[in-house]
């Protein structure tokens, strides 16, 4: 039976803007039985932007990515609130909450264990205990969705040469989100005014900005830019604040990328 899996808006963005050629939707197609939450897809519609290589997808066609499977809201409201209680769960219900709703649901209904992918950090965080705790499967991000249907796919038709690729393309992904920070950065400094205490500002944000990209820990470097930028009240910066706060799991995921590259250059992933 094909392995029984739930995603999130988050992973299905990534996997829609790196797979250009059909290539990921097709393996998911044939090896898993894919659903989400009506509250996932609206915030699909709402939220993805093809990238210049995808072009050719239609917005309307990306909420339905994979062939996955629609329960409404409705379905799944009712555990979601047990879910919301057992985990002290105080936050505004999201695409998260419902989809681990949906995820017991299933397990629950086909007696086996369901694959939920987010790349939301704290999401996992917050409820991979109740994942334990029910025994209902895993929650894992993209990365961990990629190297699965890598070493599911039957001989030939996956290669390590593809993994990679699509691994790095997801790394760029979250990249571009980061020189796109770098470059308001770079704006910011240039607007410091001619003064002893601008010039020293300009140096500290030009700092900032060569950090960003450079050998600096990506983790490190945001969380100095929080607080760089924390009492800086100017509309500018009150925008390189919002954007700050999407950034959560950006340093997370690359670093995670680099290491699954890396091993997979060192060890390889067994595969029959």
């Amino acid at each position: 039976m094909n392995s029984l899996v739930v995603l999130d808006a988050c992973t299905i963005i990534n996997l829609a803007r790196i797979d250009e050629d059909y290539f990921i939707e097709d393996k998911i197609k044939a090896l898993m039985n894919v659903y989400a939450v009506e509250m996932v897809i609206n915030e699909l519609k709402d939220r993805y932007v093809p990238s210049v290589k995808t072009l050719k997808r239609q917005l309307h066609y990306v909420p339905y990515w994979g062939g996955l499977k629609k329960w409404e809201n409705k379905e799944v409201e009712d555990k979601a609130k047990e879910v919301k209680v057992f985990l002290d769960y105080q936050k505004k219900d999201n695409g998260e909450l419902y989809s681990t709703a949906l995820s017991i649901l299933l397990s629950r209904l086909e007696s086996e264990k369901v694959l939920f992918y987010t790349d939301d950090f704290p999401a996992k965080n917050d409820f991979r205990p109740y994942f334990e705790f029910q025994q209902m499967g895993y929650i894992g991000d993209t990365v961990d969705l990629l190297v699965f249907l890598y070493w599911l796919s039957p001989k030939g038709q996956f290669s390590k040469d593809e993994l990679e690729k699509y691994l790095t393309s997801l790394r760029g992904e979250y990249i571009l989100k980061v020189k796109e920070l770098q470059e308001m950065i770079d704006h910011y400094a240039l607007m410091q005014p001619a003064t002893k205490k601008g010039y020293k500002r300009k140096y500290e944000l030009e700092g900032l900005s060569a950090d960003l990209t450079g050998s600096r820990d990506l983790i490190d470097t945001i969380n100095r830019c929080i607080k760089f930028f924390e009492d800086d009240k100017s509309v500018i910066c009150n925008d390189i604040k919002k954007m700050l706060k999407g950034f959560t799991n950006c340093p997370l995921i690359v670093k995670k990328i680099d290491r699954t590259l890396q091993s997979i250059y060192n060890y390889g992933i067994y595969k029959l």
